[in-house]
């Protein structure tokens, strides 16, 4: 269903285009914030800090993508998992050692959602000692003006083209994840994490040389879509799975899941009508796994159609997949290139979107959703 919508091309292709220049603003502006040492002063005297890394929805899938990044330094005084608002919100202590200090970082893009506000004030309540630092990308939300009011909390609001306009997260979401591993290799003492230029040349030329794929891709008769992603990547397919899903107003319905777990049931999902996309890992060791699973799929030659996306091009020789998609990036560029693995699903729910005969940027015809939650009542007990 072909639709000429170009009217409606406002907000959401911008947006997924403007990503490489928004990731430097935001290296530039991370890199230049004084605030950050002082609040890291802070935490000197402490042992150990539990650090939760929060949020809903898409904004909670940035702390699983980014969780081991704190724990990758061995001397460091901390652990860290993330724990999404809405599971904080109903179960505080269930999940929180309320004895032992906590560092609560909360990722918003309006920081209006009444569990992000919720989850602030569960920490308050319940732990002895509490710091928070907010990560958001709107300076006049309620989750800003929170950490305003309080001694004990840090707001990081990122440049103003990060607030997508869209429904959909794009430049939010990504310019968090890289907020995210920076402060975990920040509060680390690592150095070299102020350099991402090998990413944005590599988001660059993917967005230029893979939106035309998409776009073919989107034109298919599918219904279905599986993101597989193992570890970090998995958390990416969470968030490339529900991208899909948003921008076609459901149409499209998407799953994912780890490359090993897939076997055990899920994969069940596959039909005529399913497009797989694989997101390989560029450990070695991890991609024989995904190699395995990837070739037993093909195999099956039950799917529409195979999608892999490489960060190595070694690796992409190595598979007969339908599609591929490639990120030439330097292996020397840290941990940055996480955030290339979503640009795909970010192009293909774009086009499916227009297929569809939707207005991307509010694809939502019945608006069953939007994009600040509504209708969450907190309770206080």
């Amino acid at each position: 269903m072909n639709t000429d919508n170009t009217e409606h091309l406002l907000h959401t292709k911008r947006e997924i285009e403007g990503q490489p220049k928004l990731w430097e603003e935001t290296l530039k502006l991370l890199g230049s914030n004084k605030s950050l040492q002082e609040f890291y002063n802070t935490l000197a005297s402490n042992k150990k800090i539990n650090i939760v890394l929060t949020g809903a929805g898409t904004s909670a899938f940035i702390g699983e993508i980014t969780e081991h990044f704190f724990g990758q330094n061995q001397s460091a005084n901390f652990s860290a998992r993330a724990i999404s608002t809405t599971t904080l919100v109903t179960h505080f202590t269930s999940y929180i050692q309320t004895s032992e200090p906590l560092m609560l970082i909360s990722f918003a893009r309006s920081g209006n959602s009444p569990e992000s506000i919720a989850a602030v004030d569960l920490a308050e309540a319940h732990c002895e000692d509490v710091f928070h630092i907010a990560i958001t990308c709107n300076a006049e939300g309620e989750l800003a003006k929170k950490m305003n009011n309080l001694t004990n909390g840090l707001s990081i609001i990122l440049p103003p083209d990060s607030e997508d306009k869209g429904l959909a997260m794009t430049g939010s979401f990504t310019s968090m994840v890289l907020t995210a591993i920076y402060l975990a290799h920040d509060l680390a003492g690592n150095n070299g994490y102020d350099r991402i230029d090998p990413v944005v040349s590599a988001a660059t030329k993917a967005i230029e040389t893979y939106s035309a794929a998409m776009e073919e891709l989107a034109s298919k008769e599918f219904d279905r879509i599986v993101f597989l992603g193992s570890g970090p990547l998995l958390g990416m397919a969470k968030e490339s799975h529900l991208k899909v899903q948003e921008l076609t107003d459901g149409y499209v319905v998407g799953k994912f899941d780890s490359f090993l777990g897939f076997r055990h049931g899920p994969k069940a999902v596959v039909n005529e009508r399913t497009v797989v996309i694989f997101l390989f890992s560029r450990d070695e060791k991890v991609f024989r796994y995904e190699k395995d699973l990837a070739e037993e799929i093909l195999q099956d030659g039950i799917a529409m159609r195979c999608v892999g996306i490489f960060s190595s091009r070694e690796q992409a020789e190595q598979l007969n997949v339908d599609d591929k998609i490639v990120f030439d990036v330097e292996e020397s560029s840290l941990d940055y290139e996480l955030m290339l693995y979503v640009l795909p699903a970010q192009l293909l729910g774009y086009y499916k979107s227009l297929d569809l005969g939707l207005n991307p940027d509010s694809p939502s015809q019945n608006n069953v959703i939007s994009r600040v939650v509504k209708g969450v009542t907190i309770y206080s007990s």
